[in-house]
């Protein structure tokens, strides 16, 4: 339509319909496209149905004194009035499944005398809507609105999104399943504009019969004006029913506002949650202001709702004229980005709690007043009444304080103050400072104990630390390695790693497994038993077992290998070692540099620190538990080996790990076995009759008594070996498995916190370590001095490094027994196996032979030599003393002890500082032992075994630096943390580097040489192939 054929006149009732889609009818800016202007009183009833109409100054212009607009399926947009109507008697509107889109002044503007009003599923988008009445006589308005949107888009609008304005003698609003939302009028000029009005013309000339106002299941949410987002104010005193019912008030400045004049209304079951106090007005409340009025608020729930700084501003606040009765209400605040004052009332008119009334404060901003009432001045003032389950709960780490005064016989407040404050720094509250009734618990801040971290009066625990409650404190108790969270902001006082849970963390859920290899829960479904396992486990072993087997022959490999040329000369010193062995001087023995690597990396193990987080780079953290597994006789993490086992817990995978010494004995006792047995079915085989077997064995035996005795050998000596090597990861085993420490009133297993002390299996393995643990540190010692004499053999040492306790007796008994009577033959044997050990050493074989028992002898004599060679050969000579004759020193006893008693106080000493500074102590003493007795013949083995030794110092001193740190607040070592990871990761891998690069060195070397010496032969083939032709 043009500007001249608007407006269409309409003087009588007719529809528009649309048909086979919308129809739109469009008209420029400044017209007017409707206008209703029947003659008389007849009612005129205007239908727009499925159409659209856009693009009109006023779409509808309502004149005649009765008429009926009616609005199905029908879009009115881009208007900038939809509908407008003045001075009519009475009006209309019947909205029904349509939508008022950027109408930007009015999507609906009516002023009427009579008033009706239905809008049923509908929108208005950046549409205000406006109801008012006007006249002198006494009139009506009725607004029903159902399942209708009421959205500013976050548009600027300058006018009120919702406002009906009733001057009339009855009143009937009802809006129920709406919602009102996203309307900004912050930064408009003028004002105030509010997103949903409902407020009393200031005229009273019409007196009011009755004002029934009813909001229902309403969604107000994201408005953001300088004034109150809803306003009901009825100023008629007559009867009044204002209800607000199960609503939603969420994210808006100063969400309610209302004043019912000497009539009652009822807030039930609404929820404000995220609103905010009014910046731009003294009387301001984030969620409902109560100006005057007389108020039920019933089952209403106010959460993080936001106050702000004014303090006479709450998220409730009431007004001197006003009496609010609240039952079964709940207030809670979690935010902290504002302050949060709960209740603010200021005035003499009463105050109501009844039911169970609860505000629960999880966190504030800053210590501040979190409920306050304050009567105005005058004599008699009423009261605040409350009843006994009346609580407000401070938040965790602050104390409540409470002013007041309280009249007991009345049971009411007069002036109450309530106020949350912090704890100080390095204090923490566990208990909630907390108001019941009239009183306060009066609970105190503690100090922060060890392990815990206490910042703004919360605990929670500090890398690798386990709190649980004691009483009325919190204590702490180091949890085992990889349990408990490791990082530097643990969430609670009683944080997990990944998912494990319970008491130590030492469990996983149902339906999962430990990781084999770490302390990650995996679930059921991914844990199996496959071939790549059962392979990968039997190869372990079998290198184990090649290493130990021919040590001697590998270390002789790669010293050949590697120094070659300064090597060349040592079969014409041969003899010379052999006297030197008598003397004690420096011979070359790997046993010496193999122990102290081995036990360098087990007691790092030992003094590793799990306290606090190590961040690591992946490469470092493999390498590191690679060796450690190695050298400790651990299974070496495989990704295919993760979850071998479903429901493995943590005793068992325990034993699973620590379980490779023991199967590498079985082993070497079977190979034994199958050895002695291919030989025995040899003898069989060849010979029928016991006669021919006999005589075939004596002939045998002259032949293979050499490959026997060095089989022999083999074996008992990788048997020694693996029992003194394997002794550090038994013990740790076995007192793990006995380590218990007190939690509360109970002692729980370390290993799983879910475990009570005292189990079954704890009573075998304290028998265990009884009869075998403690007294192997006396088999080197007793047992290297009776083998050397003969007076025990090689089968029972072996037994007796299986169990110790009742062969270290016998053998006490035979050297108390040999101190009376020490005869020459004695010393014969002495020097007899002083001979054999010295042969072993420099590598010669016996001369075999001719008869049998002699050849037994033989053997017999090269094995006890292979496990003394062991156990005395990197050792020097000590002159003879007491019971003992002279030896070499037995100091691989004292190897075995120092780590015993390095376990023992890491294991059972329970306080972590005083446990490292022990463990400090022990190292030191350990240094200065090795220092004053040197007891290794090379002098380069004593140099490695005191800068080992040594290191050990250092890395336990830098473990008890780290205990201290983490144990209590020291902030400046903070910065050197890093560093001291960087030295513990040096100290972890520089040995082993150091070799490999070596290796590497000599191999390069080596290989440059042998490329040179080749490229010189061929130089002189060359030229004498010249010379020949010439």
């Amino acid at each position: 339509m043009t500007k001249s054929t608007c407006p269409i006149e309409l003087t009588k009732s007719v529809s528009f319909y649309g048909i086979s889609g919308k129809a739109e009818i469009r008209c420029k800016k400044d017209c007017k496209l409707f206008r209703i202007t029947s003659p008389g009183y007849n009612i005129s009833r205007i239908q727009f149905v499925n159409l659209i109409i856009s693009t009109s100054g006023v779409a509808v212009v309502l004149i005649p004194p009765r008429s009926k607009l009616v609005f199905r399926n029908a879009l009115v947009k881009d208007n900038i009035i939809g509908i407008s109507g003045k001075y009519s008697s009475d009006c209309s509107i019947e909205i029904s499944n349509s939508s008022f889109e950027h109408n930007y002044h009015k999507a609906i503007r009516l002023q009427c005398s009579n008033l009706t009003v239905q809008v049923s599923t509908s929108t208005f988008r950046l549409s205000p809507v406006s109801f008012q009445n006007f006249g002198y006589k006494p009139h009506n308005i009725k607004v029903l609105f159902k399942n209708t949107l009421f959205d500013g888009e976050n548009t600027q609008m300058c006018a009120d999104m919702f406002t009906i304005r009733p001057l009339a003698a009855v009143v009937d609003i009802t809006i129920i399943d709406s919602k009102l939302r996203n309307h900004y009028s912050f930064s408009c000029p003028h004002g105030p504009f509010l997103t949903l009005k409902i407020q009393d013309s200031k005229f009273k000339a019409i007196p009011r019969v009755l004002t029934f106002i009813f909001l229902k299941d309403l969604v107000v949410e994201n408005n953001f004006n300088r004034y109150p987002t809803v306003r009901i104010l009825s100023q008629f005193s007559h009867p009044t029913s204002l209800r607000i019912q199960d609503s939603i008030f969420r994210n808006n400045s100063e969400a309610l506002w209302v004043s019912i004049k000497s009539q009652t209304m009822v807030l039930e079951n609404n929820t404000f949650v995220d609103n905010f106090a009014s910046l731009f007005s003294l009387k301001s409340a984030a969620a409902v202001y109560f100006d005057f009025c007389i108020t039920q608020v019933l089952l209403c729930r106010f959460l993080d709702n936001k106050a702000g700084p004014n303090p006479n501003t709450g998220v409730v606040t009431i007004s001197q004229s006003a009496s609010v009765t609240f039952t079964d209400c709940y207030f809670e605040n979690r935010q902290t980005s504002a302050q949060s004052n709960q209740v603010f009332a200021f005035g003499n008119e009463p105050l109501y709690f009844r039911g169970d009334n609860t505000f629960n404060l999880l966190a504030l901003k800053k210590e501040q007043t979190v409920f306050m009432r304050v009567p105005n001045g005058e004599k008699f003032p009423l009261g605040m009444s409350i009843n006994k389950k009346f609580k407000i709960l401070c938040p965790q780490g602050y104390t409540l304080t409470l002013q007041g005064k309280y009249d007991s016989n009345m049971d009411q407040f007069y002036y109450i103050n309530v106020q949350c404050d912090r704890c100080h720094t390095k204090t923490y509250m566990f208990e909630r400072g907390q108001l019941t009734f009239n009183k306060s618990n009066g609970v105190q801040c503690q100090q922060c104990p060890r392990g815990g971290n206490c910042d703004s009066g919360l605990i929670t625990a500090k890398p690798n630390f386990w709190g649980y409650k004691n009483k009325m404190n919190i204590s702490f108790i180091q949890c085992p390695p990889g349990y408990c969270c490791e990082s530097e902001d643990c969430l609670t006082f009683d944080s997990c790693h990944g998912n494990r849970s319970g008491t130590l963390c030492g469990q996983c859920p149902e339906g999962m497994s430990e990781s084999l290899f770490s302390t990650q829960c995996i679930s059921n479904t991914e844990c199996s038993i496959n071939y790549i396992i059962i392979l990968g486990t039997i190869a372990i072993l079998a290198l184990y077992l090649v290493f130990f087997l021919y040590q001697k022959e590998i270390m002789n490999f790669l010293r050949r290998s590697l120094l070659s040329k300064h090597l060349s000369f040592s079969g014409n010193r041969q003899n010379e070692q052999r006297n030197n062995f008598s003397t004690g001087g420096n011979t070359y023995s790997a046993n010496g540099i193999v122990k102290i690597f081995f036990y360098y990396y087990q007691v790092c193990n030992l003094l590793r620190s799990s306290v606090g987080s190590r961040k690591n780079s992946e490469f470092i953290h493999n390498f590191e538990n690679v060796i450690s597994g190695i050298m400790n006789m651990i299974l070496v993490n495989v990704p295919s080996f993760t979850c071998p086992l479903k429901d493995l817990r943590a005793v068992p995978k325990a034993v699973v790990l620590h379980s490779v010494g023991y199967c590498i004995l079985v082993l070497l006792c079977l190979l034994h076995l199958v050895g002695m047995l291919i030989l025995f079915l040899r003898r069989i085989k060849r010979g029928g009759e016991r006669r021919l077997v006999l005589q075939y064995v004596e002939s045998f035996e002259q032949v293979n008594s050499a490959r026997k005795s060095s089989f022999s050998q083999r074996v008992a000596s990788a048997f020694t070996y693996i029992s003194l090597l394997m002794y550090a990861t038994s013990a740790k085993l076995c007192l793990s498995l006995l380590h218990c420490v007190p939690v509360g009133d109970s002692l729980v297993l370390f290993l799983d916190g879910n475990i009570k002390c005292y189990q079954t299996f704890q009573y075998f393995v304290f028998a265990y370590m009884i009869s075998s643990i403690l007294p192997f540190c006396l088999v080197p010692v007793l047992g290297s001095y009776l083998l050397k004499v003969g007076r025990i053999g090689v089968k029972q040492f072996c037994a007796a490094c299986i169990f110790p306790l009742p062969f270290c007796c016998f053998w006490m008994y035979l050297l108390l027994k040999d101190c009376r009577r020490v005869n020459q033959g004695t010393y014969n044997m002495i020097e007899q196996n002083n001979e054999a050990l010295s042969q072993e050493q420099c590598n010669e074989q016996e001369q075999i032979t001719s008869a049998t028992d002699d050849n037994r002898t033989t053997s017999n004599r090269g094995s006890e030599a292979s496990i003394l060679s062991v156990l005395l050969g990197p050792f020097r000579c000590h002159q003879a003393f007491m019971c003992f004759p002279s030896s070499h020193i037995p100091w691989e006893g004292f190897l075995i002890f120092r780590r015993l008693v390095l376990i023992i106080v890491l294991n059972f000493v329970f306080d972590i500082q005083l446990r490292l500074l022990v463990a400090l102590m022990v190292c030191v003493a350990i240094l200065g032992f090795h220092v004053s007795v040197n007891p290794f013949q090379r002098k380069s083995d004593n140099v490695l075994e005191f800068l080992s030794l040594s290191a050990h110092v250092v890395l336990c001193g830098l473990t008890l630096i780290k205990a201290l740190y983490y144990g209590e607040d020291y902030s400046a070592f903070s910065n050197t943390l890093s560093v001291l990871n960087v030295i513990e990761n040096i100290l972890i891998v520089a040995p082993l580097s150091t070799i490999m690069t070596v290796v590497i060195l000599c191999l390069v070397v080596k290989l440059a040489f042998g490329l040179i010496h080749s490229v010189s032969v061929l130089i002189r083939k060359v030229r004498n192939l010249v010379r020949f032709t010439e």
